[in-house]
């Protein structure tokens, strides 16, 4: 007898060591407490994204302690995409309990149309019930689909209520399903299965803007420790206009062109930055005979420099270059009145100082930003964008600078975000419109934060036509101080910035005077957009005060106060049109005025992390 019984446990224990190990259940209450309160160590980011994560793993879970927390979601979150999880996991849960909560989503006009699909489809899988909004009743001797059998996609034998059901190529009729979250709808706001596709699996789904990987480009070399880089290439244009008078006979040409090529780098232990740029302006009048009128004017700047950081504050150096070339002629009859003159300036400078802070062009993070906005705006940010895909977008946008069209831009950030699984499935065409839109916002143009203290000593040479003899000339030594400061506030839509700058001539010979100047200007910018994120223009106004000494004989203190109202109208992400009225007063002398100014921007590549 007890040789049976030890040979009965031997048997017992070896049909348990072959059998399958059971999961361990899932912690539910855990898991509905996350979603009802926000953990102390968590930040809300993380805990939204953590939220919907349990929200899916509860309509897996089959455990009916879950309805309730589900029901309230499924009620409460309409601008969230968990609020359209909760209903899906409804429907996976089977219970009857959340049949008027479905009924009354799927019947309320004022909900996404994604979350009245999804309300029927999850009523359907509830069982024969008729769907809220169907004006056709179940089959009769339908067997109610329930329990962890019924399939969204019909692959069991149990009928479906007639909006599940309706034949293929009718209006209402859904696209199949090959498997589960993965659509074969090319446009349109998907259901939250599809759209969790995008995170589940990559971006497999079939997609008309980010089918497949994200293109393979050449992107720009950026070192890992890139805080911000930029490099531009901008062209001005004032006036320019070519004339032939029938009457005099007489050609007249004048022309105002302006170019500046600029690129900078910052790294968390140095940076540095070029600018260099020229300016022309000339005119020509021919009339007919010997006489003749030309003029023209030509200014060409470059400025380099180099800093090294240690924290916040760093050591820098710098080398200015400028010239200006003047030309003159006026020909006549009379040889006595003949006048031929050119003149030609220059500076050159080194400088050594320190400094305190960085300010920097953050445009490109402003344009993440609003990437971000405009998906959870429209309840397709699946999770928040990472340091990583940033980097990758704006690297990519850089290297894309160059198209003349937007549409490769926009393909590649559809297909990165995918891939992310920040994106939740395809963009319907509003929503591709709206990032089109951000992708396109020409106010993410030099846009500073931060602020940047520096003092630096400088030697310098200064090379003057002897007439008339020139104030200051040759070798020069000078102090030089400035303070830069910005901030962008209201959501990115606001920027104030300001500058201040103060010179101090040193070591002056007897012969030449010592001047100082200093100024200080604030600017305040309010950047408008339409109701999907259209740029529109931005509004702007500065004020402007400067201080200077020439330190010559019975000189006084020479100032200038001066504001201005503008407003600029963008036209592409570095080109407008700007008009501008402005009142001032200098040394007595009230002046009022008005400009238009058109820029036009080309190859401008941004990025700041």
């Amino acid at each position: 007898m007890q040789r049976h019984r030890i040979l009965g446990a031997a048997i017992a224990a070896a049909v348990a060591a072959a059998s399958p190990v059971q999961a361990q259940p899932t912690d539910v209450p855990a898991q509905i407490k996350l979603i009802e309160t926000q953990p102390a160590d968590m930040d809300r980011a993380t805990w939204k994204d953590r939220r919907r994560e349990v929200a899916r793993k509860l309509g897996q879970s089959k455990d009916k302690r879950a309805v309730a927390v589900l029901i309230k979601l499924a009620e409460t979150e309409t601008f969230d995409i968990i609020g359209e999880i909760a209903i899906e996991a409804l429907g996976n849960l089977g219970d009857g309990a959340a049949a008027p909560t479905l009924q009354k989503i799927a019947a309320d006009p004022a909900r996404d149309k994604a979350q009245r699909d999804l309300a029927k489809k999850a009523l359907a899988r509830l069982g024969p019930e008729p769907v809220a909004g169907s004006s056709k009743p179940p089959a009769a001797g339908a067997t109610p689909a329930t329990g962890p059998s019924a399939s969204a996609t019909g692959a069991t034998a149990a009928p479906r209520p007639p909006t599940a059901t309706t034949a293929p190529g009718s209006p209402t009729a859904p696209r199949p399903t090959t498997t589960a979250g993965t659509t074969g709808t090319p446009t349109g706001r998907a259901g939250v299965a599809e759209r969790s596709s995008a995170t589940n699996d990559g971006g497999s789904a079939t997609s008309a803007l980010g089918s497949g990987a994200a293109p393979s480009l050449a992107l720009p070399v950026i070192a890992d420790d890139a805080i911000a880089a930029y490099e531009r290439v901008t062209f001005a244009g004032g006036t320019a206009s070519f004339g032939y008078d029938t009457v005099r006979k007489r050609i007249d040409f004048d022309a105002d062109i302006a170019g500046q090529y600029q690129k900078r780098i910052e790294r968390e232990s140095m940076a540095w930055g070029t600018d260099a740029g020229a300016h022309i302006v000339g005119g020509y009048i021919n009339p007919e005979g010997p006489a003749v009128s030309r003029g023209l004017q030509i200014d060409v700047t470059a400025d380099g420099e180099l800093r090294f950081y240690s924290g916040a504050v760093y050591g820098v150096g710098r080398a200015a270059g400028a010239a200006q070339l003047n030309y003159v002629a006026d020909v006549t009859d009379d040889p006595d009145n003949t006048l031929k003159d050119s003149r030609f300036t220059a500076d050159l400078q080194v400088a050594i100082g320190g400094g305190y802070g960085r300010l920097i062009d953050v445009g490109a993070a402003i344009r993440v930003r609003r990437l971000a906005r405009t998906l959870e705006a429209a309840r397709a940010l699946g999770t928040p964008i990472n340091a990583t895909t940033a980097r990758r977008l704006q690297l990519t946008w850089w290297a894309l600078r160059g198209e003349r069209s937007t549409y490769s831009a926009l393909v590649a950030t559809v297909a990165i975000l995918r891939e992310a699984g920040i994106l939740l499935g395809e963009p319907d065409a509003g929503l591709s419109y709206e990032i089109l839109n951000v992708l396109r916002d020409s106010q993410l143009y030099l846009r500073p934060s931060g602020i940047d203290a520096q003092l630096v000593f400088g030697e310098g040479y200064l090379q003057r036509p002897d007439d008339p003899a020139p104030a200051e000339s040759g070798r020069v030594e000078q102090l030089l101080a400035s303070l830069g400061y910005g901030a962008q506030l209201d959501h990115d839509k606001l920027e104030a910035s300001g500058n201040a700058y103060a010179r101090l001539r040193l070591f002056a010979p007897d012969t030449q005077p010592s001047p100082w100047a200093a100024g200080v200007q604030a600017r305040l910018r309010r950047f408008s957009y339409g109701d999907h994120g259209d740029p529109i223009g931005a509004l702007d106004v500065s004020a402007d005060l400067r201080l200077s000494n020439d330190d010559l004989e019975d000189s006084q203190i020479g100032q200038r106060i001066a504001g201005q109202l503008g407003f600029t109208w963008w036209i592409n992400a570095a080109s407008g049109f700007r008009l501008a009225a402005s009142v001032g007063e200098d040394r007595g002398e009230l002046f009022v005025g008005a400009e238009l100014t058109a820029t036009y921007g080309l190859l401008d590549g941004t990025f700041a992390r």
